[in-house]
């Protein structure tokens, strides 16, 4: 009795690693493409850009921090920047002595010509006179220009937000000399969102653009989300043989700059193809295969010819055919 008893646990224990020896498997089907591209992309603000410095001098104050919302307009840093507003006094002071100068010579002009009508001066003074007057009217320009312009570099001292939207990055803090050119905030608009996705060379020539693109998994158990609007642009990348897409979101997108996003972008409608998993390739130097599962269970290494990916699922050229089935864990299998 006893003897029957060991060996009916010694087949339980034979038995169990068979069964988890069993892979996972996934059935080749030929299928036409859907007539639609996914593309990642990257989702990056229409407005954003980083603010920096048009005058020298020593950050008085940081007003704003990392992740805050600012209104347009908003005063950001404050710079020290006594020379600008020095200059802009002395611009200023400039430009009153040349108006009282104008006003003088335009007083001036006035009584010659009184004069000359009582033939009390000649022309000749009624034409200084006159001259008088056209130079002390360009000096007085030119100098509120210059006031003008004075007064515009003093304001540069304080760095404000040209539009409304979100500070990602301060990258000053009181105390650090600012100088024209160095950047100080980063920020975006998140009112406008825009993706910026990459597709092959060969992808991008059978692309739509009459047609609309979705957005996919933006929530998730949603449909898909339509584009505002969406453009190939007309240049080839020659490092990656790839041209840009751009996409715009519509208003209220609930996403951030710098999340991935998945573009589904409407193509041609191309011929059946054989289509499996990426993740069922196996890549060994220069052989690239797939571990076929016959009917008895059995995996059998079978060297394939693959075209291009699109997402998570690439293209079979040769080496399958309809109705076979794979591993789609090829390393657990190469152990069976």
């Amino acid at each position: 009795m006893k003897r029957k008893v060991l060996i009916a646990v010694s087949g339980v224990l034979i038995a169990l690693p068979a069964l988890a020896g069993t892979p996972a498997t996934y059935d080749v089907t030929v299928s036409a493409q859907d007539g639609s591209y996914a593309a990642t992309g990257t989702v990056e603000a229409v407005r954003q850009g980083t603010l920096g410095a048009q005058v020298s001098g020593r950050v008085l104050e940081v007003l704003a921090r990392s992740g805050d919302a600012v209104k347009a307009g908003q005063p950001l840093i404050r710079i020290e920047a006594e020379d600008a507003v020095d200059a802009a006094s002395a611009s200023a002071a400039t430009a009153n002595g040349a108006a009282a100068r104008l006003a003088t010579a335009r007083a001036d002009y006035e009584r010659a010509q009184r004069l000359h009508s009582q033939d009390y001066i000649s022309v000749a003074a009624l034409q200084r006179s006159e001259a008088a007057l056209h130079s002390a009217e360009a000096e007085a320009q030119a100098s509120a220009a210059a006031a003008n312009a004075a007064r515009t570099h003093a304001g540069w001292r304080t760095v404000s937000a040209p539009y409304a939207g979100h500070v990602t990055e301060v990258l000053v803090t009181a105390g650090d000399l600012a100088t024209p050119g160095r950047p100080l905030v980063a920020l975006y608009a998140p009112s406008a969102l825009r993706v910026i996705a990459h597709v092959p060379e060969s992808v991008a020539s059978k692309l739509q653009s009459t047609k609309p693109a979705y957005l996919d998994g933006v929530e998730p158990g949603r449909a898909p989300l339509q584009v505002s609007s969406w453009s190939v642009v007309s240049a080839v990348d020659p490092a990656t043989h790839s041209v840009e897409v751009r996409a715009e979101l519509p208003a209220g997108t609930q996403l951030q700059p710098g999340q991935f996003a998945r573009l589904l972008l409407p193509r041609e409608r191309a011929a059946a193809q054989l289509r499996i998993p990426v993740r069922a390739v196996l890549t060994r130097s220069e052989v690239t295969a797939v571990y076929v599962v016959d009917a008895t269970g059995a995996t059998h290494l079978r060297q394939v010819r693959l075209g291009p990916v699109a997402g998570e699922e690439v293209t079979v050229l040769s080496g399958l055919q309809g109705g076979e089935k794979i591993a789609l864990d090829p390393v657990a299998a190469g152990r069976n």
